[in-house]
């Protein structure tokens, strides 16, 4: 195929300018963050970064930019965008990552630079990297772009994740640790700063009981969203649609039915007293909180065949797991809900929930920036 030597060749030349790069000494107190998952650092990005600056003297560099498809886009914004990656990932003593990068799997590192890949969602619902693969042009792609290759270690939430994880990544249990996203802190510690800051925007909110919605990406399939906006069009709920950033679907909204853009879900999950979802990591997320979590799962059958389960929501969340948009609203409002269902899915797939961010970054320092030739103590702040 003309692609796979397209990528040989585009890989050959990326390696030869990186060789040059890597003449230039590495700084060994400097930790680059790089991500494709959005053009903004991720709250799970900057408490470690802010974690890590008040522990030590550290230069951090935060890369975060979506990839370009466009093909005018891909010359002019692409391409600087991997030279000035490549500059910090031969400079660097520690890379961040959470999720697949170009750079950071293709390329030949020095021995020195550590790489923690942490990955974006705190679950694992939904299969990715090697297990998503249906085709055989798929995993031709997969191989010759060395997916999620060159990790040192991959932060995984729970020893039931990381089952998925090294199916996903393509690993053995010894490049593992168990580790918690920075988010779960945040849930708790701004639950209060998070719905104060909601309800100045919204204060018809105050008092009414709230209903979250935040479904995952859908690129295929049908969509029976508008079915469960319109069973809340006329009761007494205050529902909020929050959709995947992705998606292009406009909705018929009732009165009492928002959107609320202003707020990132993490935010909005302050002020829930319901959340629906379905395949998204956004179900553990309410689970920290201690919310109800409804999982609208009217497409399961089709999204068990592709991209794929690592494991069953139908089990772990029993009558509270629905196809019918009907049927779902009436337990919400009629059945009280058994919280021993979330707290039995938290326990089982995030086992810290306490001082993650420093525990995290503890693991950083130690497997990251120290060694034989670096003393972290160096680094160590004075008071």
């Amino acid at each position: 195929m003309i692609q796979k030597y397209l990528i040989k060749i585009s890989i050959f030349f990326l390696n030869l300018i990186y060789s040059v790069f890597k003449l230039l000494p590495m700084n060994r107190n400097k930790v680059l963050f790089l991500s494709r998952q959005s053009n903004k650092p991720s709250i799970d990005f900057r408490m470690l970064s802010s974690q890590l600056e008040e522990d030590c003297d550290v230069k951090v560099i935060m890369m975060t930019k979506r990839i370009e498809k466009r093909m005018k886009d891909v010359l002019f914004k692409n391409v600087p965008l991997f030279l000035r990656q490549m500059y910090h990932l031969a400079t660097s003593k520690v890379c961040i990552v959470d999720g697949y990068n170009i750079t950071v799997s293709v390329l030949h590192h020095k021995k020195g630079l550590t790489i923690f890949q942490i990955w974006h969602s705190l679950g694992a619902i939904k299969k990715f990297g090697y297990l998503a693969l249906k085709t055989p042009y798929q995993k031709m792609i997969a191989k010759e772009l060395k997916m999620h290759k060159n990790y040192s270690y991959i932060f995984a939430p729970s020893k039931e994740i990381r089952k998925c994880f090294q199916a996903c990544f393509g690993y053995q249990e010894d490049h593992f640790l168990i580790g918690t996203l920075p988010r779960v802190e945040y849930l708790k510690t701004h639950n209060r700063i998070n719905k104060e800051k909601v309800y100045r925007k919204y204060p018809y909110f105050r008092n009414k009981k709230i209903v979250l919605y935040a479904p995952t990406f859908r690129n295929q399939g049908i969509d029976r969203t508008q079915e469960l906006i319109d069973m809340f069009a006329d009761s007494k709920y205050i529902f909020i649609l929050k959709s995947h950033p992705n998606t292009k679907t406009k909705y018929q909204l009732h009165s009492h039915v928002y959107e609320c853009k202003e707020f990132s879900t993490l935010q909005l999950l302050s002020i829930a007293d319901y959340v629906i979802t379905d395949y998204s990591g956004i179900s553990l997320e309410a689970a920290v909180l201690k919310k109800p979590v409804y999982i609208y799962g009217y497409d399961f059958k089709d999204y068990e065949k592709d991209p794929g389960m690592n494991y069953d929501l139908k089990n772990e969340f029993g009558k509270y797991f629905f196809t019918d948009a009907k049927k779902l609203y009436h337990c919400l409002i009629h059945e009280k809900y058994d919280k021993k269902v979330v707290n039995a899915y938290l326990n089982k797939y995030v086992e810290e929930t306490q001082d993650v961010t420093q525990k995290m970054v503890d693991i950083i320092i130690e497997k990251g920036l120290t060694d034989e030739k670096t003393d972290y103590r160096l680094f160590e702040k004075t008071s």
